[in-house]
């Protein structure tokens, strides 16, 4: 299954990594170019999925992007997802 949640990325100056922030399940991560950001976003999201599985716990509900958007008018925006295998039957509660 696709998992797909919306991301924030920020760059304060030249000399920094590019930061990436998925509010929804409280990741942030790093890298020198985005991409390397959202290699390591994928990477972090698919241990959230894996932590949620292992406990039972609840899945956070991904934010519309439309209100992500009006929310971070002026930032650089993304979508990060993540391809997720499930064993037949199972699934994850999502949290509303």
């Amino acid at each position: 299954m696709l998992y797909i949640y919306p991301a924030v990325v920020y760059k304060e100056n030249e000399d920094q990594p590019f930061v990436m922030v998925l509010p929804d399940v409280n990741i942030v991560c790093e890298g020198d170019t985005i991409e390397e950001a959202l290699a390591e976003a994928r990477s972090q999201l698919k241990i959230y999925l894996d932590c949620v599985k292992s406990f039972g716990a609840n899945l956070a509900k991904a934010t519309d992007f439309m209100k992500f958007r009006e929310k971070y008018k002026n930032e650089i925006l993304l979508l990060v997802e993540c391809e997720y295998d499930q064993e037949e039957g199972e699934e994850f509660t999502i949290l509303f």
